[in-house]
């Protein structure tokens, strides 16, 4: 019944972009819908359906398409709130290709003063631009970029070091005090779905956490034992927590980057809406070296054609006219790394002080420069609030 019921609204949001487009494709399945998207929009509970998706194709979308805030989520950062005051040190993890959008805003105050590594997973999928630019950004910090679950040893080494360095600070504290030493203990936290129980196995060097490709496996906090060698504390201790996500997302651009790469509940969003933002930002972006190459040899489609139309058009050349299997094949092999090396954001840009010069007269102000389609997109679209 639920996939019936998701069938039948991507069927009647379809339809309506076909009403503007004009896309025979789509105006013949709105005029012949299945069966069971008959049944459906039959129903009292379709009828609402037809309305709200109206409502939103013809004034825009007024209401927040993401909405992704599990339960178990508040409860679980009211614990890690707790954890972090008894905690050596925090290791925090964000996605390389959005690295701004994986950063939670209260962190800085939760860690205080604490020591604080920074790894960035799936550095294997972003291109070096945007790994150096991290890089300088955070200099003088412990970071660190692997990919969290096919790297190397090597990667891991580094991160290894600075938990150990942390585990002899607090064990030389300790041990000035005539109290036996113990293992550090390692906060590892972050977004849903980037990589910490990923992460977690490769530093404990077992694995001990649950680790899938997607968002909401960890739904608890859990202690993760590293390797010790015979009759010696281990090094650290691990602590595996569940995503912590703002409850409510400000930047609309930073909501729809964490649906492009899978950071938040699939049942949330509508892939087609999602697949249509990623090409908008796949064309906008700084850090996409190659990417209109790629796609256009991967689909036959040149990059800047409009969202709703390349993918309307590769649903006719490759999925029957199936809207939703081709806005799927979009966003899988942009997370995969298919469609290339690929960062959506980079570092903010430093703040520049600016020493004030006299005047001796206010000059007019520029005339403001017209909102592009890009920013209407996401700013007063699809992905606007939380």
């Amino acid at each position: 019944m639920r996939r019936t019921a998701l069938m039948s609204v991507l069927l009647l949001r379809a339809a309506a972009r076909g009403l503007r487009t004009g896309r025979p494709s789509v105006l013949r399945a709105a005029r012949a819908p299945s069966a069971a998207g008959r049944a459906f929009s039959g129903s009292a509970r379709g009828r609402r359906v037809a309305r709200a998706a109206k409502a939103i194709d013809e004034d825009g979308p007024s209401a927040p398409v993401i909405n992704w805030y599990p339960g178990h989520i508040a409860r679980a950062e009211r614990e890690l709130r707790g954890y972090l005051k008894r905690v050596d040190v925090v290791v925090e993890t964000r996605d390389a290709r959005i690295g701004v959008s994986t950063t939670h805003p209260n962190l800085p105050e939760w860690v205080g003063d604490r020591p604080r590594v920074v790894v960035f997973t799936f550095a294997d999928l972003a291109p070096p631009k945007a790994l150096n630019d991290w890089r300088a950004a955070l200099a003088g910090d412990d970071v660190f970029f692997v990919d969290a679950r096919r790297g190397g040893d090597k990667e891991f080494r580094g991160i290894r070091g600075a938990l150990q360095r942390c585990g002899r600070a607090v064990n030389e504290r300790r041990k000035a005090r005539g109290i036996a030493p113990r293992a550090a203990r390692v906060a590892v936290v972050g977004y849903p779905n980037v990589g910490k129980s990923a992460l977690i196995n490769r530093l404990a060097g077992r694995k001990a956490a649950k680790s899938e490709d997607r968002a909401g496996v960890t739904r608890s906090l859990n202690w993760v034992r590293s390797k010790s060698s015979e009759g010696k504390v281990p090094p650290f201790e691990l602590l595996d927590s569940p995503g912590i996500i703002p409850a409510k997302q400000g930047d609309p651009r930073q909501a729809a980057r964490l649906a492009m790469c899978g950071r938040i509940g699939q049942a949330s969003y509508d892939e087609r809406v999602v697949a249509e933002a990623l090409l908008w930002e796949l064309r906008a972006s700084g850090y996409a070296p190659g990417v209109a190459k790629r796609v256009e040899e991967k689909y036959g489609l040149p990059l800047d054609r409009d969202p709703d139309v390349f993918l309307g058009d590769l649903a006719e050349a490759r999925y029957d006219g199936d809207d939703a299997r081709a806005a799927f094949a979009v966003l899988s092999d942009f997370r995969s790394g298919r469609l290339g090396n690929v960062a959506l954001e980079g570092p903010p840009p430093r703040a520049v002080v600016v020493e004030e010069v006299a005047v001796a007269a206010p000059t007019p102000a520029a005339p403001a420069a017209p909102e592009s389609e890009f920013d209407r997109r996401f700013c007063d679209g699809d992905f606007a609030g939380w």
